[in-house]
């Protein structure tokens, strides 16, 4: 930082309540009132007069050309105010200041007021500041980014005396030189810089240091900067992304009950405004900022309340760049009143619907070698993932969890074993779910989809509806595969469901603190016939015969049901009655069962 002294006397203001006097022999004669303090000061013994020029004009109008009477004048629109009139009656008394870059502004600013320019004397205070910028302060970094700060509360006066142009062209013009030949001082307090360490000079060196600008001042900047078409955009949006995490709330914190009563309408005006004026200043290249600060500005926006084309244009270009996101970047905290939930799963559901509607717009006919088919398979993988973790939030609604669950096309899933999961860790975190809600949840899973680890689960799952359980029993059944699961075991499985735990369960692994687990309860549903048969034929025969039997014990469950169909019941009862007796077709029972369901 550079400074410069002016005066060699030592300094004898003196304030006392709302009065500043110079300590001399000779009696004041000149009374100046700026807002509430009262300057005492001499007209002529100390040079006052003759070095401003509008304090002349106005002391002769008051005195009737008399300098020697005493004046009174009020300067109450002053720029600067009363401290910025002090460093110009201080120098004119020759008493000692020191300028820099914090104090030049409002200094300037009130010598150009007071007309203290080389027309009314050589050497006069105008002359020195304007010496000092062009030679010191603009020719330093942080010199330049501290005035132009400076400029704001005399941002009108300051525009039409050329220091707002000139310290932007002095920071643009230092920005753009190579990083190689940067010698000045700056600041960069990244995690694991230390500048010691770094021989090289980072290419966002200037970031943080403008961060520090109203954001007017640095819209202007960026502006210039993308003006010259010579830095990439991606550094352009890092300087975004510093200024919005140096400005704009942390949404992604736990949402608390003070964060709506602790902003003030004035200061979530301010955060709107600074959000909108960096949306509008992102480069349209695709990449310039990252999508996870993307749906950072998204969610912030539906904090602050944000214009509709603001969060439109937020929606597209973070659905444009979905498939780069990774979980984290998609947990929010709801800011709904309405919802009580902790996960903004609803701006999920937005961005996922933006994008497919662009995928479906831009994608061909699909293949599995095709770009469009590799990323709609990757965004399903997000969202399954994404859904195993807000399947913990206690207070997480079935219906919004089964709404972005089946938003995915079909194509979108490979297989349905992550979708499983999240199912899985839902049902346990909700044990409280009704069955009509259970059914509801477990609709979405598609058993021939499922791997055969998976499916072994799924069979000894008591938080599975049993409807679920025999999907996949009967998937078994009708595939015929002894090499994914035995048969035998699954049969056994529903005789005993809740007694017994194959070996390999335990290598499924849904997530970081999941585990699966059967009931303490057991039940006794049936027999199965361990008798040997000598062709494989018959084994197998014996095996269908058993699954079907166990089906059938599941719809003996609604004997009530079948009680009155046996007494005569309704008559449209005795069709289905008459379907239930039929033992020979217990396979055509469970679809027809299935579908009624």
């Amino acid at each position: 930082m550079k400074f410069m002294k002016l005066g060699t006397r030592p300094d004898t203001f003196y304030t006392e309540e709302a009065t500043r006097t110079v300590i001399s022999d000779v009696p004041y004669d000149l009374s100046i009132q700026i807002n509430n303090i009262n300057f005492l000061l001499h007209k002529l013994q100390f040079a006052l007069l003759p070095k401003s020029g509008l304090l002349q004009r106005l002391c002769s109008n008051d005195s009737g050309g008399d300098q020697t009477d005493h004046s009174r004048i009020e300067l109450h629109d002053i720029p600067g105010g009363e401290e910025a009139f002090e460093l110009c009656a201080k120098f004119c008394y020759g008493i000692t200041i020191n300028l820099s870059a914090h104090n030049f502004v409002p200094a300037f600013c009130a010598a150009k007021f007071l007309r203290m320019t080389e027309s009314v004397e050589k050497g006069n205070f105008v002359t020195k500041l304007e010496a000092f910028f062009n030679s010191c302060i603009l020719e330093g970094w942080k010199d330049s980014v501290v005035s132009l700060q400076t400029t704001v509360k005399l941002s009108e006066w300051c525009e039409n005396l050329g220091i707002i142009r000139k310290c932007i062209d002095s920071i643009v013009e230092k920005i753009l030189v190579p990083p190689a030949k940067v010698t000045w001082s700056y600041t960069y307090t990244r995690p694991g810089y230390t500048k010691k360490h770094q021989h090289s000079v980072p290419k966002d060196w200037w970031t943080e240091d403008i961060s520090d600008l109203d954001i007017d001042l640095f819209r202007c900047i960026i502006l210039a900067i993308r003006s010259t078409y010579i830095l990439p955009p991606q550094l352009i949006g890092e300087a975004l992304h510093v200024y919005a995490c140096r400005h704009l709330p942390d949404t992604t914190k736990a949402r608390t009950q003070e964060s709506s009563v602790s902003h003030t309408e004035e200061l979530v005006e301010r955060n709107r405004r600074i959000l909108e004026t960096i949306v509008s200043l992102i480069p349209g290249d695709k990449g310039s900022v990252s999508v996870g600060f993307l749906l950072r500005l998204f969610s912030t926006g539906n904090f602050l309340g944000v214009s509709p084309v603001t969060k439109a244009e937020l929606l597209r270009r973070s659905s444009m760049q979905l498939e780069e996101a990774t979980v984290n970047d998609l947990l929010f905290p709801s800011y709904s009143s309405s919802d009580q939930h902790f996960y903004d799963i609803d701006l999920v559901l937005a961005v996922l619907e933006s994008y497919l509607l662009i995928w479906r717009r831009q994608s061909p006919v699909v293949t599995d070698n095709s770009q469009f088919f590799r990323s709609i398979r990757k965004i399903g993988k997000l969202i399954d993932s994404y859904l195993q973790v807000v399947a913990k939030d206690a207070n997480m609604p079935v219906l919004k969890f089964v709404s972005l669950a089946e938003t995915l096309p079909d194509i979108a899933r490979e297989d349905h074993d992550d979708l499983y999961k999240a199912i899985n860790i839902y049902l346990k975190e909700h044990p409280d779910m009704n069955k009509a809600e259970k059914k509801r949840l477990c609709r979405m899973l598609d058993c021939q989809k499922l791997s055969p680890e998976v499916r072994a689960h799924a069979v000894k799952n008591e938080r599975l509806p049993l409807r679920t359980v025999v999907q996949v029993l009967f998937f078994e059944q009708e595939r015929g595969s002894s090499k994914a699961i035995n048969n035998k075991v699954l049969s056994q499985e529903l005789n005993s469901r809740g007694r017994q735990t194959p070996s390999d369960l335990g290598k499924l692994k849904l997530g970081p603190d999941e585990k699966f687990s059967r009931g303490e309860g057991t039940r006794k549903t049936g027999s199965y016939d361990k008798r040997s048969d000598s062709g494989t034929m018959a084994a197998e025969k014996s095996e269908s015969k058993a699954v079907r039997g166990e089906i059938e014990e599941v719809a003996e469950a609604d004997h009530e049901k079948r009680r009155e169909v046996r007494e005569g019941g309704r008559s449209g009862s005795k069709l289905e009655a008459k379907k239930i007796m039929q033992k020979g077709n217990g396979s055509d029972y469970v679809r027809d069962k299935g579908r009624d369901r």
